[in-house]
């Protein structure tokens, strides 16, 4: 039996919105200017959101039915 706590739905929001930062911060380097946090969200939803939820959904499925 693991010892690491379970994944939570809240873990994986944490996450998300951990990787929103990330990319606001990357594309305001890029850029030369802050693009702001309503335009990273925005952007981030756009091009990575489906990705991300589906990887997530498929772990914490997968805890769930015991297999992590």
């Amino acid at each position: 039996m693991s010892s690491m706590k379970p994944l939570t739905r809240l873990d994986v929001l944490r996450r998300e919105i951990e990787a929103i930062q990330i990319y606001r911060w990357e594309e305001s380097e890029r850029l030369g200017h802050d693009i702001g946090r309503n335009a990273a969200a925005q952007q981030w939803i756009r091009k990575n959101a489906k990705s991300f939820r589906e990887y997530w959904e498929k772990r914490l499925q997968e805890q769930e039915e015991g297999r992590s």
